[in-house]
């Protein structure tokens, strides 16, 4: 069966029709979350938030996000954050405190976009040495976005001290940039910085969470969940 992948970040996406197979999986997904499944709420959530199966109607996604959080769900814990963050315009007002609390606990339970939009927000708030903490969980799962913050970060030595070696490292893993630019970065660097550099380039590994890992195989995790509550029911 092919889906369209869920989005597991605070980004909306153009609903589309539905086929059967969405549908089917849909009315499947409220059965579980109508029996007080946390994860299969989510789930109805993001397929609510994206038109799969059913109508786009962010309603009602808020309404099922808010459930989910509220039986201790991670991820429907971070969309409810995305919502007080922005995403809810029409459905409920922006609240910054809410998205930051909201998105701490899915940002605790180790899941990567969640850190980051965290660090961000302690950013703004001019909480360096916070934001840093952060950026560097979701840079040690391989979240791009968040290599590049770290990039930065030690660039202009917020909330740590200046480490031109370290930000060339974080800057090259996070492959956002032409190589044009890392080349241009590299010849900025003595040769001793650029060898430690090389070197944390070539022994770095991302480590990303299941949480991660489940967040982002996005109509998959659903699909799963559901054969997962059918084996335990017989």
């Amino acid at each position: 069966m092919k889906f369209v992948a869920l989005a597991f970040s605070c980004l909306l996406l153009v609903a589309t029709p539905a086929s059967a197979n969405d549908s089917r999986t849909f009315n499947a997904m409220v059965a579980l979350a109508n029996r007080g499944d946390a994860e299969a709420q989510y789930h109805v959530g993001m397929m609510h938030n994206n038109g799969i199966g059913t109508q786009q109607d962010r309603s009602q996604a808020f309404e099922w996000f808010q459930k989910s959080a509220a039986a201790n769900d991670p991820l429907g814990a971070y969309k409810l954050g995305c919502y007080y963050d922005g995403q809810g315009v029409g459905v409920v007002a922006t609240d910054p405190d809410q998205a930051l609390k909201y998105k701490l606990v899915s940002a605790k339970a180790g899941y990567a976009r969640a850190q980051h939009d965290v660090a961000l927000m302690y950013d703004r708030q001019g909480n360096r040495e916070e934001a840093l903490k952060w950026w560097k969980m979701a840079g040690d799962q391989g979240l791009p976005s968040a290599l590049f913050s770290l990039s930065r970060a030690y660039s202009a030595g917020k909330g740590t001290p200046r480490d031109v070696s370290l930000s060339y490292a974080y800057f090259k893993l996070s492959k956002v940039a032409p190589a044009k630019n890392v080349n241009e970065m590299a010849s900025m660097l003595s040769k001793p910085e650029l060898e430690k550099a090389e070197k944390l380039v070539a022994e770095w590994k991302p480590q990303p969470t299941a949480l991660t890992l489940k967040a982002f195989a996005g109509i998959t995790a659903a699909e799963n969940h559901l054969k997962a509550a059918k084996n335990q029911a017989f």
